[in-house]
C-alpha cells in the first residue's frame, strides 16, 4: 500500500513539482475554501475527448501587466507550440529552473533524479517533457527561480528536503485530507494497472483518465502540503519570483509573463493582489487531450506497442539510478514513519 501512494505522488511530482537543473517574510496566509484554480480536468463521457487544461491569469497595476502563465511539465506537443507562440508577446518571461540558467547541454536524465522521474513519466504518458519543447533560449526569457547554492541554503535552513515534503503529502493520505492523491487500495491497484498497461501497449489513455483528476486537484494538494509554515519547494521560491517582478518593472518593463508550475500560482496571486495587483480574466489551454476509450494507437506512430515495454526495461544506468535513489528514499521514509 506505502509502494502504491508513493507511486502516485511521484507521478504528480513528475508533472507538477520543480523543474530542475544540473547538480546540486511570513508565509501568506490561504485556506483550501480560498485555493484559486490554474489547472482543471473536464472529463467527458467514455466516447469522447477528455482534457487537462491550465490556466493565464492576468493581473495589473496601472500601466503595468502581470500575467501568470502556468504550465504542467508533462503535456501534449501542441500544447507546448501554443505557449512558445504566446510567450513571445511579452517583455519578459520569467521562468522555472532550479539550478540557474537554462542549458542545452543539461538535459540529460542522469543530472538530476527529478528529471529521470520526469523522464520517466514521459515514456509512461506518452507526452512531451516541458524542457525538451519549451523554447528557453529566446531573447525574452529570464531565470527567477533559485540557484544550487540558494535552494540547498534554503532546505538547510528550513530543515526541509524531497524527502520530508514527500512525507508530508504521505502523512496527507494517511490522514485523508488529500485531494490530490489516490489513497484508497483499491484506486492504487487500478493506476498501477493501468501503469503496466500503458508501457506494454503504447497506449496511455487510460493512465491518462486516471491521473488527469488528480492533477486537476493538485493546487489544493499543494497548498495543503505547504501548510503554515510553507516550503521551500513553493513559498520561498515565489518571494525570488515577486523579487524578480519587482525588479523587472523597475527597469522598465510593462508586460510581464511568470511562467511556472501550476501549483506556484495560488500563492504567487496573493502575492500579487498584496501588492495591489487586480485580477482579470483567465484563459484555458489544452495540456493534455485524452484520446476517447478503446481508441487506437495514432496511426502516425512509427512505434510497435512493445517498444516502450524495451525502452524503458534496457539496461540503462541512468534509469537504474533514477530508481535506486526511489528505492532508497522510500525506505527512508518508512524507517522514519516506523519509528514514530
Amino acid at each position: 500500500m506505502e509502494y502504491f501512494k508513493t507511486l502516485s505522488i511521484f507521478l504528480l511530482a513528475c508533472c507538477q513539482f520543480s523543474l530542475v537543473h544540473g547538480q546540486p517574510t511570513a508565509p501568506v496566509e490561504r485556506t483550501g475554501a480560498e485555493v484559486a484554480d490554474y489547472i482543471r480536468y473536464i472529463e467527458e463521457d467514455a466516447a469522447s475527448e477528455s482534457k487537462l487544461q491550465t490556466a493565464t491569469a492576468r493581473f495589473s497595476r496601472k500601466d503595468v501587466i502581470v500575467d501568470l502563465v502556468s504550465v504542467v511539465h508533462l503535456g501534449d506537443a501542441e500544447y507546448y507550440g501554443k505557449l512558445n507562440d504566446h510567450l513571445k508577446d511579452y517583455d519578459a518571461v520569467l521562468y522555472e529552473l532550479v539550478g540557474g540558467e537554462f542549458r542545452q547541454e543539461d538535459l540529460d536524465a542522469n543530472v538530476d533524479p527529478v528529471q529521470g522521474l520526469q523522464q520517466l513519466a514521459k515514456a509512461f504518458l506518452g507526452l512531451e517533457f516541458q524542457l525538451e519543447t519549451i523554447d528557453y533560449e529566446a531573447d525574452n526569457f529570464v531565470h527567477a527561480d533559485v540557484d544550487w547554492t540558494q535552494y540547498e541554503g534554503l532546505m538547510e535552513a528550513r530543515n526541509q528536503s524531497f524527502g520530508t515534503i514527500l512525507e508530508r503529502a504521505m502523512v496527507l493520505t494517511e490522514a485523508g485530507d488529500s485531494k490530490g492523491i489516490a489513497a484508497d487500495e483499491a484506486a492504487m491497484n487500478v493506476l498501477m494497472n493501468q501503469l503496466v498497461s500503458a508501457v506494454l501497449t503504447g497506449n496511455s489513455s487510460t493512465l491518462k483518465r486516471s491521473l488527469a483528476p488528480f492533477l486537476g486537484e493538485a493546487e489544493e494538494l499543494i497548498t495543503e502540503i505547504e501548510g503554515e509554515d510553507g516550503t521551500v519547494l513553493i513559498s520561498e521560491r515565489n518571494k525570488v519570483v515577486m523579487r524578480r517582478v519587482n525588479d523587472m518593472i523597475a527597469q522598465g518593463s510593462k508586460r510581464l509573463a511568470v511562467f511556472y508550475g501550476a501549483g506556484h500560482m495560488p500563492d504567487l496571486e496573493s502575492r500579487l493582489l498584496l501588492e495591489g495587483f487586480a485580477k482579470g480574466e483567465s484563459v484555458w489551454v489544452d495540456a493534455w487531450v485524452i484520446s476517447p476509450v478503446g481508441s487506437a494507437m495514432g496511426a502516425d506512430s512509427d512505434d510497435s506497442p512493445t517498444d516502450p515495454t524495451t525502452s524503458l526495461l534496457s539496461p540503462s544506468s541512468e534509469i537504474m539510478g533514477v530508481l535506486q535513489k526511489m528505492s532508497e528514499l522510500m525506505d527512508a521514509l518508512q524507517r522514519t514513519q516506523s519509528q514514530r
